[in-house]
């Protein structure tokens, strides 16, 4: 990593050198994985990448005080299996691995929010009856007083 250029300020050189980092993070090996061979038929694993940088930095001049500069962020990069390819005398096959659990998300939240909503539903039909039956007691001791 070559180093901050002469007279590039600290904040400068803090977001290269993050911005440097996460590309050496995301390269090429992440997403291929090394090759499997077994006999005529060679196996590579495929990853999706999800790369996230987040950086800023700043000045200020402040009267009667000598100015600063600053600058942070951070960065994520994140691997998945993706699939694999399959290379053979057929020629070259994309096989995707399945992620049951982004299957399973929709007919959860449809499942929760039915349960919700009729639990809500039962709730309020018992708060009703609960109170006509408090209003109806309440008449009939006014009557009998």
């Amino acid at each position: 990593m070559p180093g901050p250029a002469r007279g590039t300020s600290p904040a400068l050189s803090t977001l290269t050198r993050l911005i440097e980092n996460t590309r050496a993070s995301a390269r090429t090996t992440s997403v291929f994985g090394d090759p499997v061979l077994s006999g005529d038929t060679t196996i590579v694993p495929v990853a999706r990448i999800t790369a996230l940088t987040v950086m800023g930095g700043g000045t200020g001049h402040l009267i009667l005080r000598s100015g600063g500069e600053g600058a942070g962020g951070t960065g994520l990069v994140r691997a998945r299996p993706a699939g694999f390819l399959v290379l053979d005398g057929e020629g070259v096959r994309f096989r995707p691995i399945r992620q049951p659990a982004t299957a399973l998300a929709l007919p959860l939240a449809v499942i929760a929010a039915v349960t919700a909503t009729r639990i809500l539903g039962v709730s309020l039909r018992e708060a009703r009856r609960r109170r006509r039956s408090a209003s109806g007691k309440e008449r009939g001791a006014r009557r009998s007083g």
